[in-house]
């Protein structure tokens, strides 16, 4: 029980929906899904189906007994890069530890504080996490296996958050080179710009005018659509808002913003 929280009758009472109140997957991890069964152990935890049978029945039947739910992970992972920059896969994890707690102070979703990481050449390590969080500042390019396991994890269901650190504030080299990479492995279905009126720029909180924007080519945020359902299967952002978590380098509303950005897309995950 050292990781679980009971959610009661006391957050429907205050508006709060499943989608809010349910906690994300450590659970997962506990599974140790191997690469054969990921899609048949980590599907029956991810979508917002698998909101209402975590947390079990309607929330009429919620407001009468306690919830008890897992909790949300937000792993950074670690890959191949490289352009000889000095923002890598690791740039500011002072960021990650902040959006974690904005995470927690701005909806009632149980998140895990503590930091992880998960290394894209090891797929049972990334089976066991089905969102992780992609950044750089400089282009790269990855080895045939760890481009495998991006195509395998995505088409099993997993959740990809990528976002360009920015070179010298102005370029996009991470956006491109990641676009490029997606593309790559989906020949037939290409990234293309998610629309302002998708339900990740409205899902929690509104951005009429789409992605916040914090620095580097306004190219707009990308998604990779599922076929078929049109899921957002991975996102990439171009203007860093990462480094708007972080909160050091613009004003406090304009780093709200990019907080409350990633809340959206942790929301839409797991409620897809």
């Amino acid at each position: 029980m050292k990781n679980k929280i009971i959610h009661t009758k006391k957050d429907l009472l205050l508006g709060r929906g499943r989608d809010e109140i349910a906690g994300g997957f450590e659970k997962i991890q506990q599974l140790c899904v191997s690469r054969r069964n990921f899609m048949q152990g980590a599907g029956v935890l991810l979508g917002g189906a698998v909101l209402s049978g975590l947390i079990g029945g309607t929330a009429e039947a919620l407001a009468d007994e306690a919830v008890e739910t897992g909790k949300f992970v937000f792993p950074r992972l670690q890959f191949t890069v490289t352009d000889n920059t000095p923002d890598r896969w690791d740039v500011h994890p002072k960021g990650d530890i902040i959006l974690r707690r904005k995470l927690r102070e701005l909806t009632n979703i149980n998140v895990s504080m503590e930091p992880k990481v998960v290394r894209l050449e090891d797929f049972d390590d990334m089976v066991r996490n089905p969102f992780v969080f992609m950044t750089s500042e400089g282009n790269f390019k990855l080895p045939e296996n760890e481009e495998k396991n991006v195509r395998e994890f995505l088409e099993r269901g997993g959740f990809i958050m990528a976002d360009d650190c920015v070179y010298n504030g102005k370029e996009d080299r991470f956006f491109k080179a990641y676009v490029s990479l997606i593309n790559k492995l989906f020949p037939d279905n290409p990234m293309r710009k998610i629309p302002y009126d998708h339900e990740i720029f409205h899902i929690y909180y509104d951005f009429a005018n789409g992605c916040p924007h914090m620095q580097g080519v306004p190219n707009g945020a990308y998604g990779l659509f599922e076929p078929g359902t049109g899921r957002i299967m991975t996102w990439c952002s171009p203007g860093d808002i990462h480094c708007g978590w972080v909160n050091a380098w613009w004003s406090p509303e304009k780093n709200m913003e990019a907080m409350k950005m990633g809340v959206n897309i942790i929301i839409y995950f797991l409620s897809h």
